[in-house]
């Protein structure tokens, strides 16, 4: 009954929402809107504003030598919204501008070299604001003391805000879509991108487009192992240095310099991190050999759809992890098994019922949390200041 007070299995209590009640709270909650021929919906239902979201999204259309490139980005922050908020603002005029200089050159481009580059020349940039702080370095800074670091770098202004863009960190998934539906997707962390594809048949195919790059996942454990030969501790019960889970993320300078730089540096600003984790820094800090162990080299995948052979509805999904949290709650679905998840996310996009229901991107996200009005309301609007999902962002594009 609407309006009934019930209990969760962890006895939180919630509102029993009536469907048309969860249907226009759940558009609200998710900020449901189109942009173009983009569906879109982002979500943090706790109304906490220390738990705001820390997702961020990008729709853009460039025209660039009258033809049309779309670019589309799923940005998930992490332990604040420094490095989130400064990445969202600057990497995509980095990608426009580069592709804008590759278009106009001579020979041909390397799209995905490009992507490549200006993620990781945004992520350089944010580490080197803070090391110029301090010229002389690691030797430099060992012989200052609190006072005079702590004077420097909690300056309330341009000098803090360097400083928390590398203790805070983000993941990065980019699809840019070219002219001739080209499709390039460049991810670091733990975002996914899915192509649906209905062939001549009449049957669709899945394509996971990004990469998983968490230490779970048997090829990054191997890589960071072989970087740092001799460290076992390098990954530790899943996580990087037994500290992260993502092993790939803009910022997180933390796991990228020497540990000078967080026990000097790091730890004497204010804000500072947050409480939680500053219990684990004394724990992982003498593992921080042989920096940087979380990397900002992204991995590309390139489709040209046209010759894939389909008919006419192709569409592409991006999303944040939570999407993958809610699958893994409502489908069964293991974390490290992404193409299972982007299988059953098709499965539900191309459901004849769903044509015409309106924002797919809403419908998606309602089908993963559980698509049963009680279900919803139960994670709509539990009465707990702090968050009991993650932030979940979906962008739903129909190419073809």
């Amino acid at each position: 009954m609407s309006g009934e007070k019930k209990q969760n299995v962890y006895g939180a209590t919630y509102t029993v929402l009536d469907e048309h009640e969860v249907a226009a709270e759940l558009a609200h909650h998710a900020h449901a809107h189109t942009i173009g021929t983009t569906d879109i919906v982002s979500i943090q239902p706790c109304p906490t504003p220390a738990e705001r979201s820390q997702d961020r999204f990008v729709v853009a259309d460039w025209l660039i030598s009258d033809q049309t490139w779309r670019f589309q980005a799923v940005l998930d922050g992490h332990a604040g919204h420094e490095t989130v908020d400064h990445v969202v603002a600057t990497l995509p005029d980095v990608v426009h501008d580069a592709l804008v200089a590759g278009l106009s050159g001579e020979g041909p481009l390397d799209v995905g070299d490009l992507l490549r580059k200006a993620i990781a020349c945004v992520d350089e940039q944010i580490g080197q604001e803070m090391l110029d702080l301090f010229p002389g370095g690691p030797d430099a800074l060992a012989n200052m003391s609190d006072e005079e670091v702590a004077t420097l770098i909690n300056d309330g202004g341009v000098n803090s805000a360097k400083v928390l863009r590398c203790m805070r960190g983000c993941t990065v998934l980019i699809a840019l879509i070219g002219p001739h539906l080209d499709i390039w997707v460049a991810s670091l962390g733990d975002c996914q991108c899915v192509l649906g594809t209905k062939t001549a048949s009449g049957e669709w195919e899945t394509r996971v487009l990004s990469s998983n790059h968490n230490a779970a996942e048997a090829s990054e454990v191997a890589r960071i192992r072989s970087e740092h030969p001799g460290e076992d501790e390098c990954i530790l019960r899943d996580r990087v240095l037994g500290a992260i889970a993502v092993t790939r993320a803009a910022g997180d300078f933390d796991f990228k310099l020497p540990a000078i730089y967080t026990t000097r540096v790091f730890l004497n600003s204010n804000p500072g991190f947050r409480p939680g984790y500053v219990s684990k820094i004394p724990e992982f800090i003498p593992r921080n050999l042989t920096p940087p162990y979380v990397s900002a080299q992204s991995e590309i995948q390139h489709v040209h759809v046209p010759s894939l052979g389909t008919s006419d509805d192709v569409f592409l999904v991006l999303a944040s992890d939570g999407l993958v949290d809610l699958s893994g709650y409502m489908f069964g679905i293991d974390h490290r098994e992404p193409a299972v998840g982007g299988r059953k996310w098709v499965e539900v996009l191309s459901r004849e019922e769903r044509t015409g229901a309106g924002n797919a991107a809403l419908y998606l996200l309602r089908e993963a949390m559980g698509r049963d009005a009680d279900k919803v309301s139960s994670l709509l609007t539990l009465e707990l200041e702090e968050r009991w999902m993650d932030d979940t962002t979906i962008l739903f594009t129909k190419l073809v």
